[in-house]
């Protein structure tokens, strides 16, 4: 199945999120700060991704948050994609 995911390249691209994204991809390690700051903004939100190499450094905390809100956690990346051209990447799930 392909989901439509809001690409999420910077804590500059979180700012600019909207409350209706249920997808979000991050390109960028995110802390548990913009975690919270995104699961906040985004009362919809279905599902984060993220690289195999940042999935493994996010907390427990941060997946029970996750687990309670029932938004699932992602692995996968998405390569050359541009967030300058297309905030908005169709992915396979």
């Amino acid at each position: 199945m392909k989901v439509v995911f809001r690409i999420i390249g910077s804590e500059e691209d979180l700012k600019d999120v909207e409350g209706k994204e249920e997808n979000v991809h991050f390109c960028f390690r995110p802390s548990e700060k913009n975690i919270f700051e995104l699961v906040n903004k985004a009362p919809k939100l279905k599902r984060i991704q993220l690289p195999s190499s940042y999935q493994k450094t996010i907390s427990n905390t941060t997946k029970t948050l996750l687990n309670m809100k029932n938004i699932k956690l992602l692995t996968g990346d998405i390569w050359g994609h541009r967030t300058d051209i297309d905030r908005f990447a169709e992915i396979e799930v």
